[in-house]
């Protein structure tokens, strides 16, 4: 059951991230510091909750914290439409990324601590529904907006995260495990960790720059409506996903990490880069590129993590490292919010690709043998 719920996470997480911005500039007029602020914010309350979180699903059932999840997303969804000034909409907003964030932390914790050996697999197979699930969010967000307003698509979309509470009956049950705080700090400050958390850092400086400018380059510089912006990033997250799960299946352990993480980079940075020049072929078959990149960094990311950490801890020192990637988003959306308003849309893509083309001389001086 994990794959469907991390897929229906998806669905929810696509529709909202990357059509939102849409909204908020086109029919609440929200400037684009605004924006960023909101897109700030969401990840700021992630960066507080993960911890503690991530320790409380070591201790106790982690069905139980999806379930919170569950409720209070649908919550925040419902109210969201019925809030048009912008401060009462950060409150609300910022409610809706801590429930969601504890809806998906604690479905990653539950795979965690339930996978048996076959790791790549696993994980393939999870990240491809997971990708599968942004992309049906984007194609059905994309025909929605398209045709109904968008209040309504959010009422819509609570409704279906509340019925999603009768499968978790299904979800595993994971046992607690009482551990001294002290611990996750000894496991944390090893030097591959903390190389781990600051090259995902840096490069997760790019989600940020994704989530307040994506939508708006495609529809103000490619001329795409929503419909055709879903369709856009649909066309990416598929690749995403077959990535993953072509990589558990066929291509894991046959390159060094080395080789592996600077694929990926130079992947993921020169798609960026590239899918900013206008021609709309152009742009897709190079944001395609860099969803290959994406998708190879996704499963080093779990990968890393289950072979980090000990499954009794993986919860919380899990949490830390996601921790690492809300800064990295935390930080871009702060950047590159209002750079993309001043600047252009392109800038922000241009940019934040750049950085990940420069982590290669970090990944070679952290992995060379």
């Amino acid at each position: 059951m994990l794959p469907f719920f991390i897929g229906a996470y998806s669905v929810i997480s696509s529709s909202i991230y990357f059509f939102l911005p849409l909204y908020l500039k086109d029919s609440l007029n929200f400037s684009g510091s605004e924006i960023g602020l909101l897109y700030g914010v969401l990840s700021l309350n992630a960066i507080l909750a993960s911890f503690p979180l991530g320790v409380t699903a070591d201790r106790y059932p982690a069905r139980n914290l999806t379930r919170l999840g569950l409720v209070a997303t649908a919550l925040c969804l419902w109210i969201l439409p019925g809030v048009s000034r912008f401060w009462p909409f950060l409150l609300v907003f910022w409610g809706f990324g801590l429930s969601l964030q504890l809806f998906r932390q604690s479905l990653d914790i539950l795979l965690f601590k339930d996978t048996p050996a076959d790791l790549s697999r696993v994980f393939g197979h999870y990240n491809a529904w997971r990708m599968g699930g942004m992309m049906l969010g984007a194609l059905v967000m994309g025909m929605l907006f398209y045709t109904l307003d968008f209040p309504l698509t959010l009422k819509l979309l609570a409704l279906g995260v509340l019925a999603l509470l009768l499968p978790t009956l299904r979800l595993p049950r994971s046992s607690g495990i009482s551990t001294p705080l002290w611990q996750y700090g000894r496991d944390f400050f090893t030097r591959p960790v903390l190389f781990f958390a600051a090259w995902l850092f840096l490069f997760t400086l790019h989600w940020g720059a994704e989530v307040t400018s994506l939508a708006l380059f495609l529809e103000k510089n490619l001329h795409l409506t929503p419909r055709g912006i879903g369709f856009y990033m649909a066309g990416e997250f598929a690749v995403v996903g077959l990535t993953a799960y072509a990589y558990g299946r066929f291509w894991a352990g046959r390159l060094t990490p080395l080789a592996f993480l600077s694929l990926a980079l130079l992947l993921s940075g020169i798609g960026h880069i590239l899918m900013t020049y206008p021609p709309l072929s152009w742009s897709f078959s190079w944001r395609i590129i860099h969803g290959c990149g994406d998708g190879l960094i996704l499963m080093e990311s779990y990968t890393t993590i289950a072979r980090l950490f000990h499954v009794d801890r993986i919860g919380g020192n899990s949490s830390l490292i996601s921790l690492a990637t809300t800064l990295g988003t935390f930080t871009g959306s702060l950047i590159f919010g209002p750079l993309g308003a001043h600047y252009g849309y392109a800038w922000p893509l241009i940019i934040s690709g750049a950085i990940s083309l420069a982590l290669l001389p970090m990944a070679y001086a952290g992995l060379k043998e």
